[in-house]
């Protein structure tokens, strides 16, 4: 390995120690986590600005690296991981089996999958004998203290677990735990350097790993569910601009390069609420003279800011549609909103987003968690039926996980609710490798929620299968058409799902339901041992899970077979009920009927055979301008869009479309596991054919396009 030689200075430590830092993740299937390893690169760039190593910290994302280096007989003296929820216990059997080979070398784990209360802390140590050492919460400062430590006690880890330093959780030799306070947060960030400016972050510029960066950290909302609620992370510390302006044209010149090259264009920002800060204006326009310059990034990954709306729009609007607006309720039950302490979120505000991103057509998602305490059917379905008709164009429900970090998951809260939980394997998140000639085998098994007093597993059931009707019909504008009629109507949009809901059982589309209903109920065990020994120990289980026989993400999985395979059916079910919704508001006619037919074959020739057969193209003859009606904000007739005469359109993919297409299944792959992962990185929307006016466009009102033979791809 190349060495190099640190600056010297009188108020640098130096040690002989070298170390080696993992934040893994599962290959096998596909790269699970995808996000460049920052997080433990700006711990290494801290500890090589503030020690004198013998060499650089060494960074590992995929496991065959590190095994590589491992089977090198190349052993470091002090290797860490991160541990999340999705690698926590790939790291643990690296952990375990170095310890087996090498005692002498000295393990530290360090991230939010650790409990919060002090007995469940300690319990989850003695369980963990591989772990010397763990570091809650951030780590730079406490990595630093522990290397000092190591160095001046000479490697002797005994007398540094006696010491209790803070940060630093332990069992020492006498099965004592020493759970010491948490050390201050850094404040001033110009003591870390940038992983991305430093070339620590170079390697990982291989066109799959998507660029990930942080304007801040701290989040001041307390929501019990989320890692970041707890007091410890609610004041918000920022980044200097200077240095995130630097990191954006220095990744947006890199993925420029990787994107000809048929890499990844996106990016992730780990901020907890991007947008609601004056300086994320500031950020939002360098990332915008970066797409204008280097192309990049076509897509951005973040959660947007909970307050402060007005400047929420105006960051997303900037981006130019490179960024989904996020107004993530969660639920909109004032009791359940209390019960989960999300006092200083303003709900309405939230709402606002959803009516104003419709406004100034930006895309917009609403995240909703189901199982909170105190949920249940009605109020699960309400707050859908909210954020639908607020004009939000994707809904993003999750099922809420006990992660081990944050306070919901304390057995306190399990009794007070009457939570009933299971588990489940975690999709992707499964593997096994051969590591210095024994075979181990991981799985990140995750605690769901599935019921509680209020929230029964069969109504559990059902609202799962709202959310995937949702998926399927709501979301990315599959039927953008109809949802914009009825509004235009002034008519709601809920009670047609409600309708689709009672006719899927009697439809073409019921086997793909019935099949997502029987999934649902495979994957969930009682106990996590009894699924991480199944997963483990059985006979071929684990190759099963990798294949994507078992344990794939079921909404974009049931989502992507409900568009590659049963689009006609999605169609008829559709139309169905939609046209009975027409009938129940007293509002149908001639005219609605003919614009829905019109509507329901435009949206099949768009979705069919995006991924099976993109080079295939259609032809239509159309009754009405569709793709002026869904351009327009608020259109306010049909009878505006209708062509004075049938006009014939045609339907293909773009080159740009297939590129996108090839780009992202080179990455996944081309299995319904690949589509479906596709799906759910990429605007669907933005997957839809073409559709190209083949004559001129003469509407009744006399109004045509400016070019007759126009093109437009929507979303």
């Amino acid at each position: 390995m190349e060495t190099f030689d640190p600056p010297m200075s009188s108020n640098k430590l130096s040690t002989p120690y070298r170390v080696w830092l993992c934040d893994l993740t599962y290959t096998q299937q596909m790269v699970a986590a995808e996000v460049m390893p920052m997080a433990i690169g700006s711990i290494a760039c801290y500890l090589e600005d503030q020690l004198s190593l013998p060499e650089p910290v060494r960074l590992f994302k995929y496991p065959e690296k590190l095994i590589a280096a491992l089977n090198s007989g190349d052993i470091p003296d002090i290797i860490g991981f991160s541990s999340y929820c999705w690698n926590h216990d790939l790291g643990l059997q690296f952990a375990r089996l170095l310890k087996e080979k090498y005692p002498d070398i000295i393990v530290i784990m360090g991230g939010p999958h650790y409990p919060v209360v002090a007995d469940e802390q300690a319990a989850f140590l003695r369980q963990r004998p591989m772990i010397d050492f763990f570091l809650p919460k951030e780590g730079e400062i406490a990595t630093k203290n522990l290397l000092v430590a190591l160095t001046e006690c000479g490697f002797d880890r005994d007398a540094v677990k006696a010491a209790s330093l803070p940060s630093i959780h332990c069992v020492d030799a006498d099965g004592n735990t020493h759970l010491a306070p948490t050390v201050e947060r850094l404040r001033d960030f110009t003591e870390v350097p940038s992983p991305y400016l430093t070339g620590k972050m170079d390697e990982f510029f291989d066109g799959v790993l998507m660029p990930l960066m942080q304007t801040n950290r701290g989040c001041p909302f307390s929501c019990t569910f989320c890692v970041e609620g707890q007091k410890y992370y609610s004041k918000v510390a920022r980044f200097g601009s200077d240095r995130i302006a630097d990191e954006i044209e220095l990744i947006g010149a890199k993925m420029k390069e990787l994107r000809k090259k048929g890499g990844r264009n996106d990016l992730f920002i780990a901020d907890s609420n991007f947008g609601m800060f004056k300086e994320d204006i500031a950020t939002c326009r360098k990332l915008r003279d970066s797409r204008h310059k280097h192309g990049w990034p076509e897509y951005i990954n973040v959660a947007t800011g909970k307050n402060q709306k007005e400047r929420v729009i105006e960051a997303t609007s900037l981006l130019e549609g490179a960024l989904r607006l996020s107004g993530s309720v969660q639920s909109l039950d004032s009791a359940i909103l209390e019960n989960v302490q999300r006092k200083n979120i303003s709900a309405e505000q939230l709402m606002e987003l959803g009516l104003q991103a419709k406004e100034i057509g930006v895309n917009s998602y609403s995240e909703i968690i189901l199982g909170l305490p105190g949920d249940s059917k009605k109020a699960h379905f309400d707050t859908v039926r909210t954020v639908m008709e607020a004009g939000f164009n994707y809904i993003l429900p999750w099922q809420l996980m006990m992660l081990p970090g944050a306070d919901i998951s304390t057995e306190e809260t399990r009794k007070k609710f009457g939570m009933k939980t299971k588990f489940r394997a975690l999709p992707r998140c499964y593997g096994h490798f051969e590591v210095l000639g024994e075979r181990i085998v991981a799985v990140e098994v995750e605690e769901v929620c599935i019921g509680n007093e209020t929230l029964s597993f069969d109504d559990y059931l059902e609202c799962r299968r709202m959310n995937l009707a949702t998926a399927i019909f709501y979301n990315d504008g599959v039927f953008l058409s109809l949802i914009k009629l009825l509004r235009l109507l002034d008519q709601p949009i809920f009670p047609w799902f409600e309708m689709m809901m009672r006719e899927i059982p009697t439809s073409g589309i019921a086997t793909l339901f019935d099949e997502f209903t029987a999934a649902t109920l495979g994957e969930l065990r009682d106990d996590r041992e009894e699924m991480e020994n199944w997963v483990r120990n059985e006979q071929g289980v684990v190759e099963r899970f990798i294949t994507g026989e078992l344990g794939s993400n079921l909404l974009y999985l049931f989502k992507s077979k409900a568009i590659t395979e049963y689009p006609k059916a999605m169609y008829d079910v559709a139309k169905s009920t939609f046209l009975q919704h027409l009938d129940n508001c007293n509002i149908r006619t001639t005219e609605i009927e003919n614009f829905v037919n019109d509507a329901l074959n435009y949206q099949l020739a768009r979705i069919s055979n995006i991924f099976m057969n993109s080079n295939s193209v259609s032809e239509l003859d159309l009754v009405y301008d569709t793709v002026a009606f869904e351009k327009a904000v608020e259109p306010t007739d049909i009878e505006s869009f209708r062509f004075e005469r049938p006009v014939r359109h045609r339907f293909y993919l773009t080159q740009v479309q297939r590129d996108l297409i090839d780009r992202y299944l080179g990455i996944y792959g081309h299995s319904e596991l690949g589509i479906a992962r596709t799906i759910s990185r990429v605007y669907a929307g933005k997957l839809f054919r073409t559709v190209e006016r083949l004559g001129p466009g003469l509407r009744t009102n006399n109004a045509t396009d400016k070019d007759d033979n126009y093109l437009t791809a929507l979303g």
